[in-house]
């Protein structure tokens, strides 16, 4: 019979014996607990720690699950009855790559601290892999010379945040686990994750600004123009430019209703789901300038709608390719980086026309409750976290405050006071 002895704050140490030849030995382990658990509760895992090595040493079977079989339960029974498909897909994509091969085969309650973060030490030294389709999986061939991953890339090891993802992917599986009884808590919780430097948000000055937006008026084609347009003028991600129709357009209040985004994965191909969060769904007031270039490409549509199948007709996409179909979910955003590398802008992305958004409203100080409702941010909170460092006029208002309350004191001379030593 095993034995289970409290040898300090945290440490038990459990043990059992093993018959060797014509006599018992004794077989101990030693256990260091989360300082968070209870007593009774570090007694039960003690008691569920003795039971599996009793097991081990029986060549029992232990009735505990992989992480490969706990995975798809938790990806088909827990998380996709919430998750978006595109979440579902990149959990995925994450255990298929580079956990399931290494971890997968281990029953959930090996997965210690230790195990795991020797796993993250080792999987950070890892070289880097495409999420891209190989070429016998594609719909359309690729063009001539196009790499999955180019050299220089495969070369990099795996980034902090990538290093990151596949962490957190561990630790929502095993939070799932833990929630259902199968572990008394989360080992990956006890995980130091990688640190990396937060990237500062895109900004430009608003020169820069004014002579991008004469750039994409005058050299795009109304469509991608009206693509660059939603996404600085307006803050709307890619996927929400991409679900947009012309009904979502109150001309008389001049608003538009995004509540919809275009969203893609391997399995489902292209396909109109729900914004990103619920704050996502938001009513976005347009400039008048804005409403008059949408009202002009919508009556190009409609002069134009002859040629357009009857499915399309008084309820066109407005960012749509030829003839009224709807574009492709990266065309936007590939068309805008190539145009923007060849006119200077070099590294701005689709996605950074949000930061720039964000950045000038914040600098020509719009209260952040306005603009975080803009950007479909859940909360203030959190566009405060990503913009502080777009906000330079509120901090120069802040050392001006400070200024004058120093000068207050008389204490300090002012630029017009002569300086003291000058006749000596």
């Amino acid at each position: 019979m095993g034995t289970i002895e409290k040898r300090g704050k945290n440490s038990w140490r459990i043990g059992t014996q093993v018959k060797i030849g014509d006599r018992w030995e004794w077989v101990r382990m030693k256990l260091r607990m989360d300082p968070d658990m209870p007593e009774e509760a570090q007694r039960r895992e003690a008691k569920r720690e003795l039971l599996k090595l009793e097991a081990r040493l029986e060549g029992k079977p232990l009735d505990m699950p992989t992480l490969r079989e706990w995975s798809e339960t938790w990806l088909t029974q827990h998380l996709s009855l919430d998750a978006s498909p595109v979440t579902v897909s990149n959990y995925r994509y994450l255990l298929r790559s580079r956990i399931l091969p290494q971890l997968g085969d281990l029953p959930l309650s090996d997965l210690t601290p230790a195990r795991l973060s020797d796993w993250l030490y080792n999987l950070r030294k890892e070289p880097r892999k495409t999420t891209r389709l190989p070429d016998d999986q594609l719909k359309r061939p690729r063009r001539q010379g196009e790499q999955l991953i180019t050299d220089a890339q495969a070369a990099k090891p795996l980034s902090a945040k990538t290093a990151q993802n596949y962490l957190g992917c561990v630790k929502t599986m095993l939070a799932a686990a833990v929630r259902v009884g199968l572990l008394e808590y989360n080992p990956a919780d006890r995980v130091q994750g990688p640190k990396r430097r937060k990237k500062k948000k895109t900004t430009l000055p608003e020169p820069e600004v004014i002579a991008l937006l004469q750039l994409i008026i005058t050299e795009a084609d109304t469509s991608l123009k009206l693509a660059v347009l939603l996404a600085m003028l307006c803050s709307l991600r890619l996927g929400e430019v991409g679900a947009l129709r012309y009904p979502a357009i109150d001309w008389d209040a001049g608003t538009i209703t995004v509540d919809r985004a275009l969203k893609y994965t391997p399995a489902d191909g292209a396909f109109i789901a729900e914004t990103k969060t619920e704050a996502g769904d938001r009513v976005i007031t347009l400039p008048p300038s804005m409403i008059r270039i949408l009202h002009d490409a919508m009556w190009d549509d409609v002069m134009e709608s002859q040629d357009y199948p009857e499915t399309w007709k008084g309820n066109f996409w407005i960012v749509h390719s030829r003839h009224g179909a709807r574009v492709n979910k990266d065309t936007p955003s590939k068309w805008f980086r190539k145009f923007a590398d060849e006119h200077g802008y070099q590294g701005l992305t689709f996605h950074g026309l949000r930061h720039v958004h964000a950045s000038l409203l914040l600098q020509h100080h719009v209260d952040l409750q306005s603009v975080s409702v803009r950007m479909g941010h859940s909360d203030p909170s959190v566009t405060l976290r990503a913009y502080a460092d777009a906000m330079p006029a509120q901090d120069q208002e802040a050392a001006a405050t400070m200024d004058r309350l120093l000068l207050a004191t008389g204490t300090i001379p002012t630029e017009e006071d002569p300086d003291p030593d000058q006749n000596k």
